[in-house]
């Protein structure tokens, strides 16, 4: 993925050289100072973007509860990246339920304009019934895209039919895998081939409902995320070229 030699500084910059956007996971842990979105942005070209994870203080913690503030510390800081702000993803953690869609409705009233946001549920109860269609409404009402995902926390075939019908002008996918299910990540180990084709046939499918769709790939789905996104953009018939990198050489070769 990276030259011979980068050091962790230069990830960004050389992974910027070959793919249009990244998911940053550290925002989860705590709201980014502003000098730090900024130094961000001035490692890549003008049409790279940043999508932000909000924090877990806001999602897990208060569970969306009484974090109007922290919202919005949140989102002044996310918007320095101003054209570079791809979205804010809400994800909600694995326990939180349908009974809480009070809180739901009353969160993504509340939330700033600005940015694009996309809310992540995972416990598959959401899918059906009253809490899914108070879910799908409180979202569609304010232009919020439900995230969908690739990983154990609901069926596939339910999230290719989400992503089929957005609530949003914007969708935002994930590719989760499993955790722990890859013992390396520098290459793919886990054939996702058919995986890829539907979630491609159905991106094919969304798209003319859409102005952007956003999808980031984990290490853990096939064991090498960039090459996850590669072949999505084979599957997808778009064009990619990987920047030549400059490769180790032994004193010994």
């Amino acid at each position: 993925m990276y030259d011979a030699g980068t050091r962790p500084e230069g990830y960004l910059r050389e992974y910027a050289d070959e793919f249009a956007s990244v998911e940053i996971d550290s925002t989860f842990y705590g709201t980014p100072q502003p000098e730090r979105v900024r130094k961000w942005a001035a490692q890549v070209p003008a049409d790279f973007t940043f999508a932000l994870k909000l924090s877990r203080e806001i999602t897990h913690d208060r569970r969306l509860l009484g974090s109007r503030k922290l919202v919005e510390e949140f989102v002044a800081s996310a918007l320095e990246f101003e054209d570079k702000l791809e979205a804010i993803l809400i994800q909600t953690a694995p326990d939180f339920v349908p009974a809480e869609i009070d809180a739901v409705e009353t969160f993504v009233r509340e939330l700033p304009a600005g940015p694009r946001w996309a809310f992540e549920v995972r416990d598959r109860d959401w899918f059906h019934g009253e809490p899914h269609q108070r879910l799908r409404d409180a979202l569609g009402t304010h232009g919020v895209a439900l995230a969908v995902s690739d990983g154990p926390f609901v069926p596939l075939e339910t999230m290719l039919h989400e992503l089929r019908r957005p609530t949003a002008s914007h969708a935002y996918v994930r590719w989760l895998g499993t955790r722990e299910s890859v013992p390396r990540f520098d290459e793919i180990v886990i054939d996702r081939g058919a995986q890829i084709a539907q979630w491609a046939e159905a991106i094919r499918a969304t798209a003319p409902q859409l102005t952007r769709l956003a999808g980031y790939a984990n290490n853990q789905y096939a064991g090498h995320s960039p090459g996850t996104i590669r072949m999505l953009y084979e599957a997808l018939g778009i064009p990619h070229a990987r920047p030549k990198r400059i490769e180790q050489t032994s004193l010994f070769d």
